[in-house]
């Protein structure tokens, strides 16, 4: 989200929560997890498998309680996020070694 957006959702009482979710194993895990927190009135959330982390975008009237529950009512388990999430996970040192030796002859 850029800085001019951000302003503008906290402007309008818009608030980010990240949710660490338990319990998901594939990417039918994940939709199920977002289309019930979306199913909820002022949110709009995201689910990352890889991460297991949900993005919700809300008003400040949705409790982090209430998203919890709605993630537990899809057959999960749910809690706030206390870290910053993840823009994106950081490879591995297997995947970064594989990496350098794909691309090494390359002068990389």
């Amino acid at each position: 989200m850029t800085e001019a957006a951000a302003r503008s959702d906290q402007a309008s009482g818009v608030r980010r929560i990240h949710l660490d979710v338990t319990g998901m194993s594939c990417g039918a895990c994940s939709s199920r997890v977002e289309k019930k927190l979306n199913s909820i009135d002022g949110v709009r959330a995201s689910v990352d498998i890889a991460t297991k982390i949900a993005t919700v975008d809300t008003h400040d009237g949705v409790t982090v309680a209430e998203l919890c529950a709605a993630v537990e009512q899809a057959g999960y388990r749910a809690a706030e996020r206390t870290t910053a999430a993840p823009d994106r996970p950081q490879p591995s040192a297997l995947t970064r070694l594989v990496g350098r030796l794909s691309f090494g002859h390359l002068g990389g």
